[in-house]
């Protein structure tokens, strides 16, 4: 299991365009398809993650740690960052040598809107969890998480407040709710 989740990971890892958010849903459906988690309890997974201190690929890490205790999450937390350390590392070494050429440029623009689809992919994913079934009754009985999730990206994208205020927010309704 550790192999297959180091390879797993190291795989998705070069995917990573972006960051390790244009990803998630890779991760998630593999986390899923193997039985360890949920959809919903990778969301919450995910979710606890981006509040701690720290990068926020911390969750492969958590997921490593929840799957096969210590030895999970260096395997996992290997399997994400040897990749993109050692692509880092040559494409600094080429871009170094040769600044001016073409190819790199294009290669740039070309990854931009790639990034952004895969980024907003995540959210897509992370909003299914939460709703992962579209009838009108399953909407319903959820409405106030729908809410909460729609006026949090407003703020994020209409303010300059920290996200953080607002997970907090989250993470108190969530325990007077329950």
């Amino acid at each position: 299991m550790l192999f297959r989740s180091f390879w797993n990971f190291l795989l998705v890892s070069l995917l990573a365009v972006g960051g390790l958010n244009s990803v998630i849903p890779d991760i998630q459906r593999y986390v899923v398809e193997q039985g360890w988690l949920t959809a919903r309890q990778f969301g919450e997974i995910y979710a606890l993650s981006q509040a701690t201190p720290g990068p926020n690929v911390m969750i492969l890490t958590m997921l490593g740690t929840i799957v096969a205790g210590w030895a999970g999450a260096i395997a996992a937390t290997a399997g994400l960052f040897l990749p993109g350390t050692v692509v880092t590392l040559a494409t600094i070494y080429w871009q170094a040598r040769n600044p001016e050429r073409p190819f790199l440029a294009a290669i740039r623009r070309g990854m931009a809107p790639i990034a952004i689809g895969l980024t907003a992919s995540t959210g897509w994913v992370m909003f299914s969890a939460l709703f992962p079934h579209w009838d009108l009754a399953s909407l319903a009985a959820e409405w106030p998480a729908a809410v909460v999730a729609l006026v949090t990206a407003w703020i994020c994208s209409a303010t300059r407040w920290n996200p953080l205020w607002l997970m907090a927010a989250g993470a108190v309704v969530g325990m007077v709710v329950s």
